[in-house]
């Protein structure tokens, strides 16, 4: 048989043909089904944190209040009458039962005169019906009757002499005679006010304390005032009431301050800081509070392993320097920087040079 170029070619071609189309599906089928890549290792998160101690706060009642003599009375007139003399003049100190003010007697002197009289014959009235009584010579309803008349001339002169007393009102206790409003020949009528009296040798501080704070309070715990001018003075608790006032739900409490020198600072505001003990608390930055899931106020801190948790805290006191609580270890490592970045039971990474700070 003759041997056909033409066909030899045509093999020659679909033999290249074939191989072509098998070498491209295995390319498409590699490059479908190519391996995945490998999934990205999480680098921890960094924070900063340094290790807090424990130190003894002093705890204090913060309170405002106002210095108010330990005691003081408005004098009235007793009687209607006019001034005769003025004794002592205003801002003169005076001791208990020194004579202030001489109010004229009028007839008072005469009327006390005649009740004891009336007395002295209501007496013998009396004594002659008992001894009538005796004999059997009256009745028991005449007896009662002079008993009755008695009484009322008994009562005549204390009336009588309680007037006369009144022309001379003394000092109730000793202090200092802070108004004087009347002068020589004034008519006072009987209730009207003519001056008043304090005592400012000793003093006391009047505040209103939050019932929420009232639990911590004892007599005889020292506080400290301080007026608007910072003049520091040292007192002690001498009353807490019983019972909270109804609009405000706080509570009175009173400081003694002592005043021997007879300081002008009755009336005046005052800060009122009251001791309430020590306790171990940390100073933080108030930025460092957070609050934990159930909304109660706290920080976070590493564990060893650098495991973030969250510690609850009671919030003692706060101010420019930063926070005071209690409630946590007495060493424990805070985090202060990317707490907000992290959340308790997450592994973390600590930069080394926070914690050396």
């Amino acid at each position: 048989m003759k041997f056909n170029p033409g066909f030899g070619h045509l093999a020659l071609l679909l033999t290249l043909a074939l191989l072509v189309w098998l070498f491209s599906g295995e390319l498409l089928s590699s490059r479908d089904n190519a391996p995945e890549a490998a999934a990205p290792v999480a680098q921890p998160i960094t924070v900063a944190a340094r290790l807090s101690a424990a130190q003894p706060y002093r705890r204090q009642i913060v309170l405002q209040g106002q210095v108010e003599p330990w005691q003081s009375v408005d004098l009235r007139a007793q009687i209607s009458a006019t001034v005769d003399v003025l004794p002592v003049g205003r801002g003169a100190q005076v001791v208990k039962g020194d004579l202030l003010l001489q109010l004229s007697e009028d007839d008072r002197r005469s009327r006390l005169s005649q009740a004891r009289a009336q007395l002295a014959y209501s007496r013998s009235q009396l004594e002659a019906g008992q001894s009538l009584r005796r004999q059997g010579l009256n009745a028991q309803t005449d007896l009662l009757r002079l008993q009755s008349e008695l009484a009322a001339a008994e009562q005549a002169v204390r009336s009588a002499e309680l007037e006369l007393e009144h022309t001379r009102p003394v000092a109730p206790f000793a202090g200092v005679l802070d108004s004087l409003d009347v002068d020589l020949g004034d008519y006072l009528v009987a209730g009207q006010v003519w001056g008043r009296l304090l005592d400012t040798a000793v003093l006391r501080v009047r505040a209103q304390v939050p019932q929420q704070q009232v639990a911590g309070l004892e007599l005889g715990q020292r506080a400290e005032v301080v007026l608007l001018d910072q003049r520091t003075f040292s007192g002690v608790v001498s009353h807490i009431s019983r019972e909270a006032d109804s609009a405000t739900r706080s509570f009175t409490v009173e400081i003694r301050l002592e005043n021997p020198e007879g300081l002008r600072i009755a009336g005046a505001s005052a800060t009122v800081r009251i001791d309430i003990g020590s306790v171990d608390a940390h100073r933080i930055s108030t930025a460092l509070l957070t609050l934990g899931e159930g909304g109660q106020l706290g920080v976070l801190y590493l564990e060893p392993d650098d495991r973030v948790q969250f510690a609850p805290v009671q919030l003692i006191s706060t101010g420019t320097e930063g926070s005071w609580v209690s409630g946590l270890p007495e060493e424990i490592r805070l985090i202060t920087l990317g707490g907000g970045f992290v959340s308790p039971g997450q592994q973390v990474k600590v930069d080394q040079a926070s914690e050396s700070r």
